[in-house]
């Protein structure tokens, strides 16, 4: 038949999946093998490509991506359209793929950049910018440290709240990543400087855990955890006294440098512990340490977040409280004459602390009022002692 010439001219060798119209759209000719809906494939063609001799078009009920080359010609005196098609399904999933992989590196990049530049924050900073990452509702993060647990929440905002050890709390250390945990995902679990921690994403419609099973995503996430860990770590060594966990003279120095926040006024405490010499020499520092321990728990008793509690060396201590009243300032000290006098009743170790309290306010001047409050502290201890209250083994 004629129309096998034409074909044979116009498209071979790729005679399949060809179809042969006359101008009003009636079908003349198709291949063996055509496998598509003529009908649907006609809709197309009639719909806006008079003027194209080549396009693709996505269809929706045969679900497969067609590229149509036309060519018409004219034949005895009649006009013919042939139309070629290509089945292009596979190559355009292939590159949908490919745009999908392509978008899943550009986020992961953006992501990593993120955190980095968070790398001087505290450990749990990474929540929000990975809330984000996975379009997660709600983050739970838990570090366990010194006998305690830190909860960290983001669901809009960050919260911390702190936790006892307990067979419940310390369950959550268990999970491994991607285990789920009554109805949140496990995204890290793992453990750096003796201090363990996991996170937990909350399963919501809208979750994208896919953002986060590339190895770089996951990498980056915990080194940004254990490097803020470890910066913790040291900065909170640094800062701190290692015997009783407060604040030591560098920190002191430091607050003292920035003017201690520039608040409008200051209470100061200077604290002595009693007969330390003496107990150290007769009794061994073993009980020396215990009285230490004991003097600093009871100025942790008082500590907030505007009353820091230092240990300057020694049996030497200091309370700082910025911005309270002068009552306030009188009432910290019989909270913690309270709390020294409970503690005392625990063991044998029977603790007596001199105290010297001075208060200011704007304009301030700070070595003035911690010479008054020194001064004020040895007239307490001379008092104590003339009155045979002193530190002992009882």
């Amino acid at each position: 038949m004629f129309i096998d010439e034409i074909v044979l001219r116009l498209f071979s060798p790729e005679k399949e999946h060809i179809i042969v119209t006359d101008m009003n759209g009636e079908l003349v000719w198709k291949s063996k093998s055509f496998p598509y809906s003529f009908d649907e494939i006609m809709e197309n063609i009639n719909s806006g490509h008079d003027d194209s001799d080549e396009w693709e078009f996505l269809d929706v009920k045969q679900e497969v991506n067609l590229k149509v080359r036309r060519v018409k010609v004219d034949i005895d005196g009649k006009s013919y359209v042939c139309c070629h098609f290509t089945d292009f399904t596979e190559y355009s999933m292939l590159m949908k793929d490919a745009l999908a992989y392509t978008k899943n590196i550009a986020d992961i990049s953006v992501f990593q950049t993120k955190i980095m530049e968070l790398m001087s924050e505290s450990y749990d900073a990474f929540m929000p910018v990975f809330a984000d990452y996975c379009d997660a509702e709600e983050l739970v993060m838990y570090a366990g440290n010194d006998g305690y647990i830190t909860k960290s929440v983001f669901n809009g905002t960050l919260t911390r709240s702190q936790l006892e050890c307990t067979k419940e709390t310390e369950s959550v250390f268990s999970c491994k990543r991607n285990e789920k945990n009554g109805g949140y995902h496990c995204l890290v679990s793992s453990e750096t400087e003796n201090r363990r921690y996991c996170v937990f994403a909350k399963i919501t419609p809208s979750l994208r855990l896919d953002n986060f099973l590339d190895v770089s995503a996951y990498n980056v996430l915990k080194l940004f955890i254990e490097n803020s860990i470890l910066r913790e770590k040291i900065v909170y060594e640094s800062e701190h006294d290692r015997l009783t966990g407060l604040y030591n003279m560098r920190k002191y120095m430091a607050m003292k440098a920035d003017n201690f926040g520039d608040p409008r006024s200051v209470a100061v405490y200077n604290l002595d512990v009693n007969n330390l010499k003496y107990i150290n020499d007769n009794f061994g520092h073993e009980y020396g340490d215990k009285l230490i321990v004991k003097a600093a728990k009871s100025i942790k008793a008082v500590v907030s977040d505007n009353v820091f509690g230092f240990r300057m060396g020694g049996d030497e201590f200091i309370i700082l409280a910025v911005n309270i009243t002068e009552k306030e300032a009188r009432d910290i000290c019989v909270r913690w004459e309270k709390a020294l006098e409970t503690l005392n009743s625990e063991d044998n170790v029977y603790c007596v602390m001199a105290c010297g309290l001075q208060y200011g306010e704007d304009p301030l001047e700070y070595d003035e009022l911690y010479s008054k409050a020194d001064a004020l502290m040895y007239l307490d201890k001379k008092t104590k002692k003339e009155n045979s209250q002193t530190s002992h083994i009882k």
